[in-house]
């Protein structure tokens, strides 16, 4: 067969994902599963959104009482692959990237293997079974995870060459998705070592100098979401770690494992990427036989080191299925921040596309064994996720369309149980019910959402306070303090004072009959006894004028016959400021918690204004950081062109 160079590579690799994403696209069809839907398209639309009237999207009132926007690192704002949702319509924007970033995992993975010295149809092999294998295929709906895995063999590539390395290493970070990007690091770790040459000491005092340098330089260069990433995460409910209970859903059975090799095997009709994303690891039987004779050509003492450390992670990915793996995953530092066992399956994808391109080098009919693993992979992806019309994404339906006539810049919460709802009327009827952070892009504020991992601590607690009371009529109790005017059930309540019954739209949709409003007055007394914590408080009080300007603005009005206190039922963040104007002029105030997530504020007697303002410090701090790195690297790049020239 004609011999094969980088640019024929990168055609055929083009043309294969091409071949998976156009023909959907062409027929105005387009994935729509699970976290896409529910988180990621949010993210996205809410930031392209925001930028597109001018300003930066730093905060999201709209999703869990309020919180940061540009700190979230899943919604991937700084990574330049994020660009096409910023220029066109999400189901576009969708068709591009996922085409980008699977082509680029199989052709940086092709030049990793490349810079082994292996042949080019074996590394071209051991690129399609890392690009089209069932672990990154099942990673479609999750589109940090898609975009760190792509860059994951760049890790590999520029394991030598620290300024490369730095930008491969921020521009992971930028993807969205840390504990990939850690997981990741140890994995070209330990895949290098086993590649390492014999004199292993000055080859890892070498390498571990490089590494450090990159790091650094990664770290400074990703500034602008480090730091506020950073505050967020210490003040979430995740800072503490995660339940068991929680990390270890989502394992392998022992019966599963036979799936690595092909879904036929386990199942064919009860497989679905879509379903149980997390056993989607298949290799094909082309793949696994590469992976087989790998083994085989391997030095001895490389095979049974890669195959221990293989074994080892299969252990971990059988958490919750027996008691080895479950007290290992228990007992192991750094595992208490990280969620799923199945998760971690995507670890040996780069060391099996190795064994895989060794297993092919050897073989005089590698070509034709790499078409046919191309072929029988292409097979398994066609079908593996449900599909929909482009205008899916977004279509409102008839609850938001209520919303909005009714709501105003009050908020409402969806039942708890919503959640266990599974009737419905097909697809268009589960996109319309406000699952996830959905209703974040048409502009409504929620004061309870699902699946956005780093919610801040004081907010998820006043959630949780919701959601535990005994009766929707005992929750109500709290809505004054959080300006919850509609609450959503799927059935219907018994009858209560405090809640109205409006009709069906998707849900039943009750209406709060108190006194509401997103600010309070109160006098001096009824205010200092407004606790600091979630508990008892005394009633609200007069509700005030609030104008809500924009994401990062608001403002509170009043006249006051003596001084009080002002409650404000936005959260108390870092980055947060309140001025307050009275007739005698502006001055810096400092708000007070008050029922877990909120402020309360000292005013004087007569009229007043008190403006917020969200320009957090760590956002500066870290735009600083990232210029500075960046002109760090453009100087270096001018040096390195001089030399060259």
């Amino acid at each position: 067969m004609k011999k094969l160079g980088p640019g024929g590579v990168a055609a055929i690799l083009g043309g294969l994902i091409l071949s998976q994403i156009l023909p959907l696209w062409a027929r105005g069809l387009t994935p729509f599963w699970g976290d896409l839907t529910y988180l990621h398209h949010p993210w996205r639309a809410l930031q392209a959104q925001l930028l597109e009237a001018g300003r930066m999207p730093l905060w999201n009132p709209y999703v869990y009482l309020g919180m940061p926007l540009a700190a979230t690192m899943q919604g991937s704002l700084f990574y330049p692959g994020s660009l096409p949702f910023f220029l066109f319509p999400l189901a576009d924007a969708l068709a591009l990237f996922e085409a980008l970033h699977y082509w680029l995992a199989g052709f940086l993975c092709y030049l990793w293997l490349r810079s082994l010295r292996l042949a080019p149809w074996a590394c071209l092999g051991g690129g399609l079974l890392f690009c089209l294998g069932g672990v990154l295929v099942s990673r479609l709906p999750f589109l940090n995870h898609l975009a760190v895995l792509s860059l994951s063999p760049g890790l590999l590539l520029f394991f030598r060459r620290p300024a490369l390395l730095s930008l491969v290493l921020a521009l992971a970070f930028f993807a969205g998705y840390p504990p990939f990007l850690i997981g990741s690091v140890l994995g070209a770790w330990v895949l290098s070592l086993g590649a390492a040459p014999r004199g292993l000491g000055p080859w890892l005092a070498s390498s571990a100098w490089g590494w450090t340098a990159a790091g650094l330089s990664a770290l400074g260069l990703s500034g602008c979401l480090l730091l506020p990433a950073a505050e967020l995460f210490l003040q979430s409910r995740r800072a503490s770690g995660i339940g068991l209970e929680e990390a270890l859903q989502f394992g392998f059975a022992f019966r599963d494992l036979i799936g690595w090799i092909s879904p036929v095997l386990a199942g064919w009709k009860e497989f679905g990427s879509a379903l149980e994303w997390w056993k989607s690891c298949y290799l094909g039987f082309s793949g696994a036989l590469a992976v087989a004779l790998g083994f085989r050509r391997l030095e001895r003492v490389r095979a049974v080191g890669l195959g221990v450390a293989l074994a080892g992670l299969l252990l971990m990915t059988l958490a919750g299925s027996n008691r080895i793996s479950s007290a290992a995953w228990a007992r192991i530092p750094g595992l208490q921040f990280v969620r799923y066992p199945g998760n971690l399956s995507y670890l040996a994808a780069l060391p099996l596309s190795l064994l895989a391109a060794a297993g092919l080098q050897g073989l005089p009919g590698r070509a034709w064994l790499t078409l046919l693993a191309a072929a029988e992979l292409s097979l398994y992806w066609k079908g593996a996720f449900p599909v929909a019309q482009r205008s899916l994404f977004s279509s409102a339906g008839p609850l938001v369309r209520s919303l909005e006539a009714s709501l105003g810049d009050e908020r409402y919460l969806i039942s708890p149980r919503a959640l266990e709802a599974q009737a419905g009327a097909g697809v268009w009827d589960w996109r319309f019910r406000l699952y996830g952070l959905t209703n974040a892009p048409f502009r409504l504020r929620a004061a309870g959402n699902f699946g956005e991992p780093l919610v801040p601590k004081a907010s998820y607690e006043f959630m949780d306070a919701l959601y535990r009371a005994p009766s929707a009529a005992l929750a109500a109790a709290l809505f004054p303090w959080a300006g919850i005017r509609i609450l959503l059930t799927p059935g219907l309540l018994p009858p209560s004072q405090a809640l109205r019954h409006e009709g069906r739209r998707l849900w039943e949709v009750y209406r709060f009959q108190g006194e509401l409003g997103r600010a309070y007055g109160f006098d001096e007394s009824s205010g200092a006894r407004i606790p600091e914590g979630l508990a008892e408080a005394p009633s609200v009080g007069a509700p005030l004028a609030f104008h809500g300007e924009r994401e990062d603005r608001f403002r509170v009005e009043g006249v006051s016959s003596a001084p009080g206190w002002v409650f404000v039922s936005e959260p108390r963040y870092p980055g947060w400021s309140a001025r307050l104007k009275t007739s005698s002029g502006f001055q810096e105030i400092e708000s007070l918690p008050a029922m877990g997530a909120f402020q309360k504020i000292q005013v004087p007697a007569g009229p007043w204004t008190l403006e917020f303002l969200y320009r957090p410090l760590s956002w500066r701090l870290g735009v600083l950081l990232t210029a500075l790195f960046l002109l760090g690297h453009a100087l270096w790049v001018w040096r390195w062109a001089l030399r060259a020239g």
